[in-house]
């Protein structure tokens, strides 16, 4: 089951719209609640950005609350700068920085856009760097997990008028890099972002994030870009 089949949500909603929105902002000052939560998130953020590209698999879990159902999905992620690229099983998403390309797989139809930095929701391209801005931050604890020790913080939104209430990352001690990322909505609908895979430093030339249709035969184009 894909996550365009997951209802009521709309096909895309969960990861097509809104990629990277704060993946692709620049470096800024936290905003925390608690020393510990800084000290562990400037550790996190040192790491991130000794890194010059990042290739990681992920899966998703999508959970509604208002019927009790839920869905699993699994992809690629491929970072560089600000652009991305996510595969998954029925769709590629593209982005140069400034366009996105929306490639459905099913009904081989690619939709492009302008990409959006201020968009409203979170999806896979901001697993790495969602804690940078826009939030108060809290540690609540650490634990176990897969044998490695786990450090968990929750970060609440500045802005109210976010669709979610609430981020939970699980952050692996040792390494500092984020293992898990949970996105708890007003509307009922979870979002819980495990990091499967993960592999720094490749290799990526810049036609990776950009949509080719030669590669594609058959292609329907649909350019919803804003007429300049």
């Amino acid at each position: 089951m894909t996550l365009r089949k997951f209802a009521p949500m709309k096909r895309k909603s969960i990861i097509t719209l809104s990629l990277a929105v704060v993946f692709l902002a620049s470096i800024t000052t936290l905003i925390a609640q608690d020393a510990t939560a800084t000290k562990i998130l400037d550790g996190v953020s040192k790491t991130y950005q000794a890194y010059k590209t990042i290739k990681a698999g992920f899966t998703i879990k999508v959970q509604n609350g208002q019927n009790n159902s839920a869905i699993s999905e699994s992809g690629t992620l491929y970072l560089k700068a600000k652009k991305f690229k996510i595969e998954l099983s029925d769709q590629e998403i593209y982005c140069d920085g400034k366009t996105m390309w929306t490639y459905l797989k099913d009904e081989n139809e690619c939709q492009i856009t302008d990409y959006d930095a201020n968009a409203q929701e979170i999806n896979p391209a901001d697993i790495f760097t969602i804690y940078k801005t826009g939030f108060l931050s809290k540690y609540t604890g650490e634990e176990i997990s897969g044998g490695k020790k786990v450090q968990k913080i929750e970060l609440t939104p500045t802005n109210k008028n976010k669709p979610y209430f609430k981020v939970k990352l699980d952050i692996e001690k040792a390494s500092n890099k984020i293992m898990k990322m949970s996105v708890l909505n007003k509307n009922g609908i979870n979002s819980t972002y495990n990091v499967t895979s993960f592999t720094p430093n490749l290799e990526m030339a810049d036609a990776v994030f950009k949509f080719d249709p030669r590669k594609k035969p058959g292609v329907v184009i649909t350019d919803l870009r804003k007429q300049k």
